[in-house]
């Protein structure tokens, strides 16, 4: 299997702007012109969203130290969403996020908050399981043969020896490749002592070469889905956008609510006035600074790209793989606004879309 994705029309053009500022405005305007493009050539098959785990992050990074509340957490959802779209007339089965979050738990900062906690209250009270990853392809009617690509927005938290092979261990998607971009996979491959934290150790190790396919920016693939390339939160960090035939779903942990892209539209304390004080469009998920610059303009072309939403124009229809979640123990910091989770059609089993 030989991908024949194509790349995002205009961005990579205004990307090539060396002053930040003039990158930011020319982004913008392309973001929109790259949208037509897309949307014109019509809309994905079928796109549902799986709910994996809700698990604590610090309150500190989620609205870059904006949010106003005691609690030293706020919880978040790890969602995976499953794209079934069409590829040169065949129909191929995109997974987006799959977290093998059993070996998550393996990143330093999630390993020294169970040492912080105690197994019993960092695993059973902070955490909540909703479903794997295994379990909602079943319920779906695919099998891990049906899988074609798996993508991350970024590879945090991530370990991708089980679904891919790696360290002697079997691939569990005995087809499937890694689609990650290449300033994504050196990262990972050379930690700076600042990013390490949040990496599983060895979560790459051995994973056969074959498996893995490096896209170089805005990556177009096939009808109604594409990766935007959204540097900042990571070096390689990107976006799943789906056109269906009435909105355009973005999906990143850019940021961590709807409203990290309309701040003056937040009922969580202290969002609304940080947004006004700093003169601030959008407000980061700030857990890392490799470029808060780049981040802040991929939240710009992600706000762009996906239009307003349909269930309430004053948001963006932009929707968090890990979503904040209202929590008793984490007062003041419950989304204004949570948006139905994307779906689109029918995920079909891939004997009866043959």
């Amino acid at each position: 299997m030989t991908p024949s994705f194509r790349p995002l029309p205009f961005l990579p053009e205004a990307r090539a702007e060396h002053l930040a500022s003039s990158r930011l405005q020319k982004l913008r305007r392309a973001a929109w012109q790259a949208r037509e493009a897309f949307t014109a050539e019509g809309p994905v098959q079928a796109l549902a969203t799986c709910d994996l785990i809700t698990i604590p992050y610090p309150a500190l990074f989620a609205f870059s130290g904006a949010a106003l509340s005691p609690a030293p957490y706020v919880m978040v959802m790890n969602r995976m969403q499953v794209v079934q779209y069409e590829e040169d007339g065949v129909t191929r089965v995109l997974l987006f996020n799959p977290s093998d979050y059993e070996r998550g738990h393996e990143a330093p900062f999630y390993k020294s908050l169970r040492g912080k906690y105690g197994t019993f209250l960092a695993d059973k009270v902070m955490t909540r399981k909703h479903g794997t990853v295994q379990g909602h392809l079943e319920a779906l009617g695919l099998g891990p043969g049906d899988v074609d690509y798996i993508a991350f927005d970024h590879l945090h938290v991530q370990d991708v020896r089980r679904w891919l092979g790696g360290d002697g261990q079997p691939a569990y998607f005995p087809r499937a490749k890694l689609l990650v971009q290449r300033a994504e996979w050196a990262s990972v491959k050379n930690l700076h002592p600042l990013e390490r934290v949040w990496y599983v150790p060895g979560g790459t190790d051995g994973v056969p070469e074959e498996r893995v396919v490096l896209l170089e920016g805005d990556t177009w693939l096939g009808r109604g889905v594409a990766l935007l390339s959204t540097p900042g939160h990571t070096l390689g960090n990107m976006s799943l956008a789906v056109a269906t035939d009435q909105e355009v779903f973005v999906v990143s942990e850019n940021g961590i609510a709807t409203e990290s892209y309309t701040p003056l539209q937040s009922g969580i304390p202290g969002v609304r006035v940080f947004a006004e004080q700093m003169g601030w469009e959008v407000v980061l998920n700030g857990n890392t600074r490799e470029s808060s610059l780049e981040q802040y303009s991929s939240m710009i072309v992600e706000k762009v790209f996906a239009g307003p939403s349909r269930v309430d124009g004053c948001f963006v229809n932009f929707h968090p793989s890990s979503l904040l979640t209202g929590a008793k123990v984490a007062p003041g910091l419950t989304p204004t606004l949570t948006l139905p989770a994307p779906t689109y059609g029918r995920i079909r089993s891939m004997a009866s879309a043959a």
